[in-house]
């Protein structure tokens, strides 16, 4: 998808970022944006680091919170095709002061509200919105990031914020529940917006637009509604497929019903209606299916850090909230890491964009291989920083330069519908999906452990006299054991990927002319045996 090279009359303008009144100062234009996409980026209705304490105080079970927690990243893959033509109908004030509104209400409904079809419904609203007000104030300073509107530099600096505002959100989000209790960060959140809300209503112009008016027409409403209630099916099924035995338990069986009546329908309406909310030519553009494919394996590695890690540190380290939190500032520093590398591999050293996702996944193996060796119960924390370093790097390098190809291999009319698609598994059901294989993948390595360390305890046992103790132990030993093996198949997953893109880089030297058919190689290696033979005799 070719940038379109800005006039020198708009990037003046641009640069002076004119949604601000005249009586802001210009050096203050541009910071304030950045704070207000911060502030963006902290929202998102219930919050997932927080999810123990919510659900000793609603009396909710943990996938109840994780259901409401990927609802807010489906509402966010939902809204790209329509992100264009909110920007051309909406004046970028009344977006912003609208959608700052929607996240006080919803935020503070999903901090007082116990009753989870309408928390999951406002976590949606809130992802949807969360991508509108960041991508208007994007749109507003994309030309005072890069005049040449040149993604090999803007996409870094998108995502070092982006990203890394997701880890800062965490970070919050645990030193508040350390410090007071998990409603805190709703009342944080609140008092953020208020003043986006009062910045926004006083500072930015009224009645200018950013784009030129376009009616909100012609789209598929309907649509939309069914890819989204397809996407909430597939992740109920991923979150709570454990809880209720997976095909065992009926809810799962009667949403996999759901999910795949829901698809035939959105397939069926795709094909017949003329203007679609997503278009079946978004799935067949170039290069849609290995960047697809590609991202699944990023949220794979990624699943390993969220779910995996967090059962090592919680359950045999003993990790509070506030400890868990400190993790984040490796993971924020490997995120700045990764883009800047992306930035000089793309734009100084002149990498190939499939280097630098193979750069990405090495990051991702070398956390994956330093967690194996030190998932023990004397491990310091200092000690995982360094692979967390790694991990943030690898998410980055790979979210970066996939999204960079993606802009290269679509066209601008399908360019965010297959946004939309990657969305599909990149932040709506990649990262529930992938956490409970490995959950699944946990539990039978737990259970094969079980029994092959349980035949080793008898009556000799050292430790025989004291049953509560040697049971602790046991269990210990057991989930050690089982955490090493998760992190041994990550590791041979992780080299998989590696290899598998490296051998994409050698088809060239496969030519399907001189490739010989098996009775072809068979009569050549009978033939030689015979001469061998007449030369023998």
């Amino acid at each position: 998808m070719p940038a379109p090279i800005p006039s020198p009359e708009e990037v003046a303008s641009a640069r002076r970022i004119q949604v601000w009144k005249e009586f802001i100062p210009l050096p203050l234009r541009f910071p304030l944006i950045l704070f207000i996409i911060i502030v963006y980026m902290f929202s998102g209705g219930v919050y997932m680091s927080a999810v123990s304490e919510m659900s000793g105080s609603l009396s909710w079970i943990t996938e109840d919170i994780m259901m409401a927690g990927y609802a807010s990243m489906t509402g966010l893959t939902m809204a790209f095709p329509l992100l264009f033509r909110i920007l051309f109908r909406f004046q970028p004030r009344s977006l912003l002061l609208f959608s700052a509104g929607v996240f006080i209400v919803s935020d503070y409904l999903c901090m007082v509200c116990d009753f989870l079809p309408l928390v999951v419904l406002l976590s949606f609203v809130s992802g949807f919105f969360k991508i509108v007000g960041t991508f208007v104030c994007w749109s507003n300073v994309q030309l005072k990031i890069t005049p040449k509107r040149d993604f090999a530099v803007f996409f870094p600096f998108l995502f070092t914020f982006v990203l890394g505002s997701v880890q800062l959100a965490n970070i919050v989000t645990g030193y508040s529940l350390y410090a007071f209790d998990w409603q805190a960060m709703h009342r944080i959140t609140i008092g953020a917006f208020i003043v986006v809300f009062a910045l926004v209503y006083f500072g930015m112009r009224r009645n200018y637009r950013q784009s030129p008016y376009i009616p909100f027409k012609g789209f598929d409403y309907l649509g939309g509604i069914l890819w989204s209630l397809w996407l909430l099916c597939i992740v109920f099924i991923c979150v709570y497929g454990d809880h209720y035995d997976w095909l065992d338990g009926e809810p799962i069986r009667v949403a996999l019903l759901f999910a795949v009546v829901l698809l035939i329908l959105c397939i069926q309406r795709a094909a017949t209606i003329r203007h679609p909310y997503i278009s079946l030519g978004a799935f067949s553009q170039h290069n849609m299916l290995f960047i697809f494919i590609l991202f699944g394996c990023m949220t794979l590695m990624s699943a390993t850090a969220t779910s995996t890690q967090n059962v090592f540190t919680n359950s045999i380290l003993g990790f509070d909230a506030r400890h868990n939190a400190d993790l984040n500032w490796g993971v924020l520093t490997g995120i700045a890491v990764g883009t800047g590398i992306f930035y000089l591999a793309l734009t100084r050293w002149k990498w190939r964009v499939k280097s630098i996702v193979l750069a990405g996944f090495f990051s991702f193996l070398l956390y994956q291989v330093m967690l194996y060796f030190l998932i023990d119960a004397s491990t310091e924390k200092y000690m995982l920083y360094l692979p967390l370093v790694f991990k943030g790097a690898g998410v980055s390098l790979v979210y970066t330069s996939l999204t960079y190809a993606l802009t290269g291999s679509v066209t601008f009319v399908h360019y965010f519908e297959a946004m939309c698609v990657i969305g599909f598994i990149r932040t709506s059901f990649g990262a529930p999906l992938n956490s409970a294989i490995l959950a699944r993948l946990l539990k039978y390595a737990s259970l094969e452990n079980t029994a092959t360390l349980g035949g080793e305890i008898d009556a000799m046992h050292p430790m025989a006299h004291s049953f509560m103790t040697l049971y602790g132990e046991f269990q210990r030993q057991i989930l050690l054991v089982s955490l090493k093996e998760v992190y041994g198949y990550a590791v041979i997953v992780a080299i998989v990927i590696l290899l598998a893109i490296l051998a994409s880089d050698y088809r060239w030297l496969i030519r399907p002319r001189r490739m010989w058919r098996l009775a072809q190689i068979w009569r050549v290696v009978h033939r030689q045996s015979k001469q061998l033979e007449t030369t023998g005799e």
